[in-house]
This record gives structure tokens, sequence and C-alpha cells, in this order.
């Protein structure tokens, strides 16, 4: 097929059908631009959080440390209590 011919054919289909055509290209058109505007209303929304609570939130937290119990849990079992018990740093 040649590319005149087959410009011949889209054109009268697009001109036999000029309203649907036209309906169509809106349609695409404002989805589009609605998608575009969505997106950067979300993107500008998430900056606009991310700072607010990265302005509230403090980035050190000071907290006491666990300290591994100076009686394990092996040691209160009363089967194993004449054993060697090497584990000494299980934390609560």
């Amino acid at each position: 097929m040649g590319v005149r011919l087959l410009f011949g054919i889209s054109t009268t289909l697009l001109l036999a059908r000029l309203r649907q055509t036209i309906v169509a290209a809106v349609g695409v058109t404002f989805s589009i631009t609605m998608f575009v505007a969505l997106l950067g209303f979300m993107n500008g929304l998430n900056d606009l959080l991310d700072g607010l609570i990265l302005n509230r939130t403090p980035h050190v937290r000071l907290y006491n440390e666990i300290q591994p119990s100076p009686v394990q849990p092996i040691q209160r079992d009363s089967l194993r209590a004449d054993a060697h018990h090497f584990i000494r740093s299980i934390k609560p």
C-alpha cells in the first residue's frame, strides 16, 4: 500500500465521523491535562507534608540503652541449676 492511499483512507474515516473524532480528541486532551495537574498537586502536597513532618520530628533520639539481664533465663531453670552457663548477653 502506498502512503497516498493510507493517507486518503485515514482522512476519509476522520472526516466521516468528525463529531466522534473531536469528542475523542477533547476527551484525551482533558484526561492528560487532569493527570498532569493532579500529579503536580500530589507532588506539591507530598513535599509540604514531608517538610511539616521533618520540621517537627527530631533527628536525634535519646533513650536508655538496654543492658543485659544479670540473671539469664537459662539460669532460672531448675533442671540445669548445676550446669555451666555460657550465655551472658541476652537482653530482656
